[in-house]
């Protein structure tokens, strides 16, 4: 009863306060006093408890609602345009434009009208345009569910440029800021730099952005009387398969010039006056390039370029000796990084004994060393001597720099006895790279893998019984029963399998996909026996959206058609009466 006695007397003293209001406020980040000072509303002459304001430009941010410039008493809600506001309640989430706004102090309950000015068009308009002059715009289109936000997709050259209504100057907006800003009426020429951007502009607020485009090419190359080409043929470089924008390759060159080009042609071309290292712009000058060998990067969207020290690139880097399952007679393959080339790495159980490491599963170029852990290796070096355990191991066959580092594996999840509180560990296989592999019993629900009992490293997918794990990914729904688990922890690849063994599976000589990244074509060799009969091979998205289904009744080799294929990353599953198995693969243009 004294609870119930404390709760109305609260009430009542809220009330009476609210009641004596001397004013209404809108504060917060979207308001012109931001956090710090209160935009005062009108009291309704014929309704104390109504309070209004007419065309107020806001900002994209947060607002609130208070009474006499004080914290004592506010309103906030988490809906927008309008809902009914809490004592203390959260931040309203405010969309930037110019509304006529509505309040009532006894029930709480707000409104947000739009009334930004309709315009016919906005056009960007200046020397800085493509047309090049402050006499004609650029329209830019409206969006449909937010009209007086307006965009465009446009070239730029250095000069000024301005937005303005209507193909008129009667309404036009400036400042002084790029590549974002807020323009206001008959502001000053914004400055733009070349480039190729998205502009967006908002007619009710002025706020402006020049978002650069990132335009992807199929090729790029460096050309000029220093390259092996000379200024007649360029010499490509490789694409980045998980960057685009990232191009590079080890190249031979003379003392002279030389500059990077798109698709083999001069229509964008950058060039730059410094060297080993710079920043490219388009049209620029020739760059200085001193005799040697290197390894040349460049990024397509920034300019940035270095010519760098040439690094070892290598078909196959593979671990080889006692140590391993397979002895002195077969290697088994590491997995390079895409975005380092002479980065090689693999996940193992080794025994107690020796190991190396060799190039393209030959003695011509082998490296070792005594150490262990780490170490690094020369080559024609000594057995590095190794311990049993499950071991993540680094290798670069540039620095010959290597580690061995401790490494589990786990399944844990709903799905599991252990819940989303203990990993159930899994084996690591000291024949097939980076694969692990678990005999377990499953119950209805979620799982994921993850590395070290720890959520740094983890794989997830939304499909089942396969699929291509990815960091961070979702996770895997999960259908009672006895499984034979194997992650590939170097792919993300996974199979729940009945009682079926699928180490081999998982192992990357089972099945070949390649080139991976591809343009056009998608070869797929199947070594695994278990898979060559009524294959059904489907193509999906990272959504599991399939793309294509294909039918065989004995297969060893085929290849996909993947030149339409948008720019991403794909699942390849193949899939019989008996296994069911997932391969990831990238497209590029």
């Amino acid at each position: 009863m004294l609870k119930k006695l404390l709760y109305l007397f609260t009430i009542t003293l809220l009330t009476a306060a609210i009641a004596q209001a001397q004013s209404v406020g809108i504060i917060g980040s979207a308001t012109p006093g931001g956090w710090d000072e209160d935009t005062d509303l009108t009291q309704d002459a014929d309704n104390p408890d109504i309070w209004t304001i007419s065309g107020l430009a806001l900002s994209t941010g947060e607002t609130k609602f208070r009474q006499d410039d004080d914290w004592t008493v506010n309103w906030g809600a988490t809906s927008f345009p309008n809902g009914t506001g809490e004592q203390d309640g959260p931040n309203i989430p405010t969309a930037g434009g110019t509304y006529d706004i509505t309040f009532n102090s006894a029930t709480a309950e707000y409104t947000f009208t739009e009334t930004s000015p309709t315009y016919g068009s906005i056009g960007l308009i200046g020397t800085g345009t493509s047309i090049g002059n402050f006499d004609e715009d650029v329209d830019m289109t409206a969006i449909d569910t937010i009209p007086w936000v307006w965009t465009l997709e446009t070239t730029l050259v250095a000069g000024d440029v301005k937005f303005r209504a209507d193909d008129d100057w009667t309404n036009n907006w400036g400042a002084i800021d790029w590549p974002s800003g807020v323009g206001t009426p008959g502001g000053d020429n914004i400055p733009s730099v070349p480039g190729d951007y998205l502009v967006t502009f908002n007619s009710a607020t002025g706020e402006y952005s020049f978002e650069t485009l990132v335009p992807l090419y199929n090729t790029i190359g460096v050309i000029g009387d220093a390259t092996p080409g000379g200024w007649d043929a360029d010499t490509d470089l490789e694409q980045n398969p998980n960057n685009p924008s990232l191009w590079s390759a080890n190249i031979t060159f003379t003392d002279g010039e030389a500059k990077f080009r798109a698709e083999d042609d001069w229509a964008v071309n950058w060039g730059a006056e410094d060297f080993p290292m710079g920043t490219a712009v388009l049209e620029g000058p020739n760059i200085p390039v001193v005799a040697g060998e290197y390894n040349v990067q460049f990024n397509s969207a920034t300019g940035e370029y270095n010519f760098a020290p040439p690094i070892s690139i290598f078909e196959t880097v593979g671990i080889i000796g006692d140590g391993t399952g397979l002895g002195w007679d077969e290697d088994i393959d590491m997995y390079v990084d895409p975005a380092q080339p002479d980065q090689w790495t693999v996940q193992l159980h080794l025994t107690t004994g020796e190991v190396k490491f060799r190039a393209n599963n030959a003695w011509d170029v082998n490296w070792g060393d005594d150490g262990f852990p780490t170490g690094t290796a020369t080559e024609g070096g000594p057995n590095i001597p190794v311990f049993e355990g499950d071991w993540e191991i680094t290798f670069n066959a540039t620095t010959g720099v290597y580690s061995f580092t401790p490494v589990s594996i786990g399944i844990i999840g709903t799905a599991t006895a252990g819940g989303w509180d203990s990993d159930t560990d899994m084996a690591a296989s000291n024949t097939a790279g980076s694969v692990w592999s678990l005999d377990i019993d499953l119950m209805d629900g979620e799982a994921k893998f993850r590395q070290n009992d720890d959520w740094a490293i983890n794989w997830g997918e939304a499909t089942f019984p396969t699929g291509a794990g990815t960091q961070d990914g979702p996770n895997i729904p999960v259908t009672a029963g006895s499984y034979n688990v194997s992650l590939n922890t170097a792919t993300g690849d996974y199979a729940f399998n009945g009682s079926n063994n699928t180490l081999n599976l998982l192992d990357g000589s089972a099945i070949q996909v390649f080139p991976n990244p591809t343009r056009e074509l998608l070869n797929i060799n199947i070594e695994a026996v278990e898979l060559q009969n009524d294959v059904t091979v489907r193509v999906l998205n990272l959504e599991g959206q399939v793309i294509s289904v294909q039918q065989f009744n004995q297969l060893e080799s085929l290849n996909i058609d993947v030149s339409n294929y948008a720019a991403g990353v794909y699942i390849l599953q193949l899939s019989n009466n008996e296994y069911i198995l997932g391969k990831r693969f990238s497209v590029i243009k």
